[in-house]
């Protein structure tokens, strides 16, 4: 029940929203000590595939003997996800101690992603991590991560999300995400077109930061399921447990950080302990396969356009379609192009099932849908709850694949409908 209450008084602080901006975050760290300064940090932004890389990254470096924290957000089912030690989810008790000491110096309006972050930092301190892997809530530059000096930057992608706080450009977007990159210290880049490419190596010059960028300093293929890296290192059919032909690049980002970080006598990278590592990464709801009955169900938590165009791009690859989708999607800012996101995925459906859900955002209505779809080609059926939706979908007969995407809430909800209740199907 104390736990509880505590959730309580920090859930009340969603309602200050997205506020970006460093000075509340920095006023109450130094507060608590400025914990965020006792240990090494990662640091990683990109439109997709941070939280990936995160898992990635943190999974390695304990596999090589570093007691290592891990700050992403949001979470699917339990706060206590968003803190991980050496893969570990914070206990229910660190928890209510680490939200009973930020309370005492809480004396201001504050943003929940700031209270979250500032969590973070301080369980870190307290539990004497030798590094922490920590991801970016929105953008970069403003955002309440920002307040570190990592051994290493990340920027993983670039694409047109949350356009009311980071521009309506891909050069705005990489400008804000470029804001990461501190002075003197390295940067590895993914895949991103030119022209916000230029945007983060023009950054990354003013700072004196060296890049790293993939396909030109290093560079990972797949062949017959297995990924070959080629960077200061070649490593030859790792075997990945997260799955999808995307998670290449998160792959391969992280093996750069990990030869930089050898490169400057942080640690020394054995073969044997990063395939070890790769196989046993877990990240839930993305590309994750289920079977029941006679349907094959993918769920991935792509959310914006450029992510559904990539899961599209791996649909293709891996020949997932025909298949029947289910679809929920939230409009936080007023800007977001759901209808795009279905325009992109509706030529592989035979059927498309639109749900509401509960969520923290605010989530596109079956009003808005329908307004949205009446002049569309393709046939579209509206559910008020994923449960009636998920059923509807296991007993259709239009295909024997479902593809389960949109929202990382939405997601989050089928997930827990499938662990609650996947027998009553």
């Amino acid at each position: 029940m104390i736990l509880k209450n505590y959730l309580e008084w920090l859930n009340q602080h969603q309602f200050h929203g997205i506020k970006p901006g460093l000075h509340r975050i920095i006023r109450l760290l130094k507060k608590l000590g400025n914990p965020h300064k006792n240990y090494p940090t990662l640091h990683i932004a990109g439109t997709n595939g941070k939280g990936s890389t995160c898992a990635i990254l943190s999974t390695l470096l304990k596999e090589h003997g570093f007691k290592t924290g891990l700050y992403t957000s949001p979470h699917l089912f339990k706060l206590n996800e968003r803190f991980k030690i050496n893969s570990q989810d914070i206990s229910d008790e660190d928890l209510l101690e680490m939200l009973k000491t930020l309370k005492k110096y809480v004396e201001e309006p504050i943003t929940y992603f700031e209270l979250t972050t500032a969590l973070a930092f301080l369980y870190f301190s307290v539990q004497k991590v030798d590094i922490a892997v920590i991801e970016t809530g929105l953008g970069g530059r403003l955002d309440a991560t920002n307040v570190i000096h990592p051994e290493v930057s990340i920027i993983t992608s670039i694409g047109l999300d949350h356009t009311k706080y980071l521009g309506k450009t891909l050069e705005n977007i990489a400008f804000e995400k470029a804001g990461i990159i501190k002075r003197n210290r390295p940067v590895v880049i993914g895949k991103i077109e030119e022209k916000p490419l230029r945007v983060i190596l023009e950054r990354a010059k003013i700072l004196s930061s060296k890049t790293f960028l993939l396909d030109k300093d290093f560079k990972i293929y797949l062949k017959e399921n297995f990924w070959n890296y080629e960077g200061k290192y070649t490593f030859k059919n790792l075997e990945l447990s997260l799955k999808g032909p995307f998670q290449g690049r998160n792959l391969s980002l992280s093996l750069k950080t990990l030869e930089i970080l050898e490169d400057n006598y942080f640690l020394q990278i054995q073969e044997d302990k990063i395939r070890r590592a790769l196989k046993t990464i877990e990240w839930e709801g993305r590309y994750k396969k289920i079977f029941y009955q006679n349907k094959e169900i993918l769920i991935d938590c792509a959310h914006n356009l450029e992510g559904i165009k990539t899961l599209k791009e791996a649909l293709l690859q891996e020949n997932f379609y025909p298949f029947i989708l289910l679809f929920g999607a939230t409009n936080e800012d007023g800007e977001k192009p759901y209808l795009s996101l279905l325009d992109e995925l509706s030529s592989l459906a035979t059927d498309i099932f639109i749900s509401e859900f509960p969520a923290e955002r605010k989530v596109v209505t079956l009003e808005e849908w329908k307004e949205a779809v009446k002049n569309k080609s393709f046939r579209v059926s509206l559910f008020e709850s994923p449960l009636f939706a998920l059923k509807s979908a296991i007993h259709h007969q239009g295909s024997n694949k479902i593809l389960i995407t949109g929202s990382i809430y939405f997601v989050a909800e089928i997930l827990k409908i499938i662990q609650r209740n996947f027998h009553a199907f």
